[in-house]
């Protein structure tokens, strides 16, 4: 096993030190779905620590990912979904949303493969309905997200890499760039994720902006371009971050007015289109995500 360098995290990575290392993921099988699936689903418990048998960057997969289970492709896009307080089905739920994520992609002409993350998002309880645990549990995913990117650039360096995703998966999704920007295995060969597409991020405004330097600076370094489409009627990032964190959404407003964005940021206004339904972005956005894809170099 090569290790990689280990280096120190900065504190909004939700860990203290990166142990990633190229094939150290140890990868488990879960259960297999007509999507390929990578899981961290059952590693953290409601307090949003580890599960017994589980590891800072381990993750299981259906067995199908392209990659680091089977042959290499030309172009992949991992799905992250968001938060689940409602029923008793959150991994279906999650399902669901890979199966609209891959539909509604396809419709719009995406002919790349598309994988699946599902993590622990419906850890916790109390008076916030388990808001903070689950925060905790995304960022302690990052670090996990990126340890199979650098499983997949080992095997398939030249797959292009795409990032997507909704709600509080923003948080996991951020979190793994900061984790890729301290790892010298990924940035010592120049790889970086080609296009992020956030949809309606449930994280703090400041996040691409010089207030969060550490982000900022992952966002430049680790994507070629990253894509938030923003709106301002959606009324479940209202409640979340104007009632539990009394601060505003990054999917809501998009970037804190008055602040610096990464110089690669791109935001896109999605009011007129996805209203005030927190899960419509996916059936109304599927163009605008494709024709970003396929036009990156116009951003940057």
């Amino acid at each position: 096993m090569t290790n990689i360098n280990r280096r120190r995290f900065l504190k909004r990575t939700g860990v203290t030190a990166t142990g990633l290392a190229v094939l150290g993921a140890g990868t488990a099988s879960a259960e297999r779905y007509g999507i390929p699936i990578v899981s961290t689903r059952g590693h953290f418990d409601d307090d949003g620590n580890l599960t017994a048998g589980h590891t800072q960057t381990g993750y299981d997969t259906t067995g199908d990912v392209p990659g680091v289970d089977t042959g290499c492709v030309d172009e992949l896009t991992v799905f992250i979904h968001g938060w689940h307080k409602s029923g008793d089905t959150p991994e279906q739920n999650a399902k669901d949303k890979f199966l609209s994520a891959k539909n509604n992609l396809e419709a719009a002409g995406y002919d790349g493969a598309l994988v699946g993350y599902s993590w622990d998002n419906d850890a916790g309880g109390g008076v916030d309905f388990g808001w903070g645990e689950a925060q905790t549990v995304a960022q302690k995913n990052g670090v996990k997200l990126a340890q199979f990117a650098v499983d997949l650039k080992y095997y398939c360096p030249n797959v292009t890499l795409r990032f997507s995703s909704h709600s509080l998966g923003a948080q996991v999704l951020l979190s793994s760039l900061r984790s890729l920007d301290v790892t010298s295995w990924w940035t010592d060969r120049g790889y970086e994720v080609d296009s992020v597409h956030m949809l309606g991020a449930a994280q703090d405004n400041e996040a691409p902006t010089t207030e969060w330097m550490d982000t900022y600076n992952a966002i430049t370094n680790q994507t070629t371009a990253t894509f938030n489409y923003h709106n301002e009627a959606d009324d479940v990032l209202q409640w979340v971050y104007n009632t539990i964190e009394f601060d505003q959404a990054l999917g809501e407003t998009g970037y804190e007015d008055g602040n610096t964005p990464a110089p690669n940021y791109v935001e896109y206004d999605a009011t007129s289109q996805v209203g005030d339904d927190h899960s419509n972005y996916l059936d109304t956005l599927g163009d605008e995500m494709v024709y970003h894809m396929n036009n990156v170099s116009s951003y940057v």
